[in-house]
């Protein structure tokens, strides 16, 4: 354990399988994206990840594995990948000694994941169900815990799943009210997007660099992908561009709202993402995971978004 690096707590989720739709930069006909479809079958998204940087474009979302049968696997171009989990650290901040720490542990003890995500309260992780044990266990042993915490397996409890709907109906399969409401919508100018690409096998250095750097740096999201030849694709969003890791710089800005339906529920992100491509503002990528979604915007666009989405949604 590592006393000076807190967190707040552990979430474990199993049973969900991992959907993702390649190439949504090219234009076919009749195609569909991913969330326009799940959100036409009423299927929420737990954790999901818009990427159109680089050579990969692709958009993958993590849904309960009881939707699987009929609903996913008969769609066109979708890759689907099962027996997945989400693990989701709670950090005591987002300082760049956490994160780095995060990813010296991963890389030192072989974790593979197949995506990360981070939101205003969590950082998430996408991997193989069968690995879940052994990753809560390093978390555990690598952080510091409250004293009272151990790693929590949300279980679905139907008796309970029912009172909350009928008691919060914006938790319902679906919304009925003309704008969807948020508990806030925020834009972050003056932002830096850093982009790295290295083998698994330098994570742990990786790592390692960014606990060096000042501990009191923060980052305002993370994300990354890892392809099958054991690739890691990531992009931190800081304040100040991270200079000494050797990397692409390019500015940017963060628009991020909030509510009541914790991941992708009720099509919020397809409706967030046919808003902004109606108003023809580019993504350079999205996600959502907790009840945060954070969408990544090119320097000088974030003003026009946030004014385009308050047709979609309420901002207090």
């Amino acid at each position: 354990m590592t006393d000076s690096v807190k967190i707040n707590g552990i979430r474990l989720n199993k049973k969900f399988i991992q959907v993702t739709q390649d190439d949504i930069l090219l234009k076919m006909p009749d195609r569909a994206f991913l969330y326009e479809a799940l959100e036409s079958r009423k299927i929420n998204m737990v954790c999901m990840i818009l990427n159109t940087m680089g050579n990969r474009t692709f958009v993958s979302g993590t849904i309960a594995s009881k939707n699987f049968g009929q609903n996913v696997h008969t769609a066109g171009d979708w890759q689907c990948n099962p027996d997945i989990c989400t693990v989701s650290v709670y950090p005591h901040h987002h300082r760049l000694e956490f994160l780095g720490l995060m990813l010296q542990l991963l890389g030192e003890q072989k974790h593979f994941f197949h995506y990360m995500v981070s939101s205003n309260s969590m950082l998430t992780f996408v991997q193989d169900e069968d690995h879940s044990l052994r990753f809560t266990k390093m978390l555990s042993d690598g952080f510091d815990l409250p004293r009272s915490h151990a790693p929590f397996e949300q279980e679905e409890n139907d008796e309970q799943a029912l009172f909350v709907k009928k008691r919060y109906p914006e938790t319902r399969a679906t919304y009925v009210e003309e704008k969807i409401k948020t508990y806030g919508m925020v834009l972050t100018t003056g932002l830096n997007l850093n982009v790295y690409e290295f083998s698994f096998d330098h994570l742990s250095g990786f790592g390692q660099r960014l606990r060096s750097l000042n501990t009191h740096d923060c980052f305002s999201n993370v994300s990354a992908y890892m392809t099958p030849d054991q690739q890691i694709h990531l992009f931190l969003l800081t304040g100040k561009p991270q200079i000494d890791l050797g990397q692409k710089v390019y500015p940017a800005e963060l628009l991020s709202f909030h509510g009541p339906h914790f991941g992708d529920r009720h099509g919020i992100m397809s409706r967030t993402l046919q808003c902004l491509q109606n108003h023809e503002i580019p993504v350079l990528q999205a996600c959502c995971t907790g009840a945060s979604i954070h969408i990544l915007l090119q320097k000088g666009r974030g003003t026009k978004a946030k004014q385009a989405l308050t047709t979609v949604f309420e901002n207090p």
